[in-house]
């Protein structure tokens, strides 16, 4: 009877254990997330009224010869989100300022799971070199930044558009 009641005794720890470290998995991922992403593009518009982005280097019949720096917030959480605003952090202050907000065409936005928008500024001096950060606040107050690769990336991609 002892090896019975051993053996429940290991089941059990076992299994509890694994319903825990489920459980807390299940919490940590149901949560808010969201992605931030963005690109130096032009603008063009569809038949249908819609605009879209390409990238700016290519020749796309009734594209804007404008280049804007689109930012594309995408909610990869499983709760939705109120995407609030879209600045970012100067690494050294202008006019007093650390940090600077971009006008957004469509914020703020609710994104459920899944969803995203697209908000661009024809302000390059976003992807310029004084630029620390590009980033969205969330309505609980929480930032949301642009991966630093993807940041140099495009001050990189913004020194060659502003050369031309």
């Amino acid at each position: 009877m002892s090896h019975v009641t051993e053996f429940l005794a290991i089941w059990g720890a076992i299994l509890s254990t694994f319903a825990v470290a489920w459980n807390l998995f299940r919490d940590w991922s149901d949560r808010p997330k969201l992605r931030v992403s963005s690109t130096l593009d032009r603008l063009a518009q569809c038949e249908d009224g819609r605009i879209f982005a390409v990238k700016h280097n290519l020749p796309i019949e009734g594209a804007t010869k404008q280049v804007f720096l689109v930012v594309n917030v995408t909610n990869v959480g499983r709760r939705p989100t109120l995407v609030k605003s879209l600045g970012g952090e100067y690494k050294n202050p202008v006019n007093g300022k650390k940090h600077f907000v971009i006008v957004a065409r469509n914020l703020p936005k609710m994104l459920g799971e899944g969803e995203y928008i697209l908000e661009f500024t024809d302000e390059l001096t976003a992807a310029g070199e004084n630029v620390k950060s590009l980033c969205v606040w969330d309505s609980s107050g929480r930032e949301w930044r642009l991966p630093a690769r993807e940041l140099k990336k495009i001050k990189e991609e913004a020194r060659t558009v502003l050369g031309q």
